[in-house]
């Protein structure tokens, strides 16, 4: 048996996210077609995160169990001939049985865009969120630090009624820069809930527009009630970047 772990690429506009459904187009239902094809096998795909519709990736991790002695570059090569142009397979590795692409990963990096000028671009469209108002980046900056420790964050995610899930997590660091006409909000922690990202990335925007002020985070996250944070970014802005096992620096 051999345990292989893959490194992923993908634009996930066409697609309702990374998990596999099963009358609709994802990530992991194209990936793992071409994996049948190449393997004539049924295949289990493990990915690190289940990114939604229309969201990114430029490091998702998968890995998947097989019998074949297929070498790993034949199955790279194989993979990223027969998967759409917006599917890439940039790294292929043999890996221990152990491994798990989600429950080893020990952080998790993600990155929201934010184009932000008068007119939008035709090359941004769909790869950032066009938003065409002036952004106070130091009032973005002040009201993350309220976003960073260890916090219930129930009043910034979508609330899953299929399980109970543990509201608490932690997030290691804030990052906020503007260069040119572009925003890029960049997050670690360890995990995340559905769609938290995206609602503080809208959260934060709020705050730049002056619409809320920065200590209005700290009181939405005390609130612990989805209706304190009723903004959600659109999800293409939104990218995997990457998914840490061995080397998370927090």
């Amino acid at each position: 048996m051999r345990n292989v772990k893959l490194t992923i690429e993908y634009l996930g506009t066409n697609y309702y996210g990374w998990q596999v459904l099963p009358d609709k187009p994802t990530v992991a239902g194209e990936i793992t077609k071409a994996l049948k094809m190449i393997l004539r096998e049924e295949v289990k795909l493990v990915g690190a995160s289940r990114t939604d519709a229309g969201v990114h990736a430029r490091g998702q991790v998968a890995n998947f169990k097989t019998e074949k002695e297929i070498p790993l570059e034949r199955i790279k090569r194989g993979l990223n001939g027969l998967l759409p142009p917006d599917i890439k397979i940039v790294e292929v590795e043999e890996v221990p049985l152990h491994f798990d692409a989600r429950r080893s990963a020990r952080g998790k990096e993600y990155l929201y865009r934010i184009f932000n000028r008068e007119v939008p671009s035709p090359f941004e469209y769909r790869r950032s969120w066009f938003f065409p108002f002036p952004l106070d980046i130091a009032a973005m900056k002040e009201a993350s630090y309220f976003l960073v420790g260890v916090h219930d964050f129930t009043s910034f995610s979508k609330r899953d009624r299929s399980r109970e899930v543990n509201p608490v997590r932690e997030v290691n660091e804030i990052k906020i820069e503007k260069s040119g006409n572009v925003v890029e909000i960049r997050v670690w922690g360890r995990s995340f809930l559905r769609h938290m990202v995206r609602v503080m990335a809208a959260t934060l925007v709020k705050v730049g527009e002056g619409k809320l002020k920065p200590e209005d985070v700290k009181e939405i996250l005390e609130m612990r009630n989805r209706e304190g944070a009723p903004f959600l970014a659109p999800p293409d802005g939104l990218y995997l970047e990457k998914v840490f096992y061995e080397d998370y620096p927090y």
